[in-house]
């Protein structure tokens, strides 16, 4: 090895610590804010007020309709007919 690639390594060293040696020096003071989330989900609950509970044919009928509308709307069928 030549001793000019000897000394820009050296160098290169050096300047890599001194740059090092500065931005710890040059570290800026924590920052003291204080940030606070909050997450809700749903609606917020009204006192007094029970949810109604849907007799259970109701439901049934709901499911059927949902299917019977399923099935008239599907996208396999041929020109769009019924």
């Amino acid at each position: 090895m030549k001793i000019a690639n000897v000394r820009s390594i050296v160098a290169k060293l050096m300047l890599t610590g001194v740059a090092a040696a500065a931005l710890m020096v040059a570290n800026p003071a924590k920052a003291q804010a204080e940030v606070v989330v909050g997450v809700r989900a749903g609606y917020p609950a009204r006192y007094g007020v029970v949810a109604e509970r849907r007799p259970e044919f109701l439901r049934r009928e709901a499911i059927v309709r949902h299917d019977e509308w399923v099935r008239a709307h599907r996208f396999d069928r041929r020109y769009g007919y019924r």
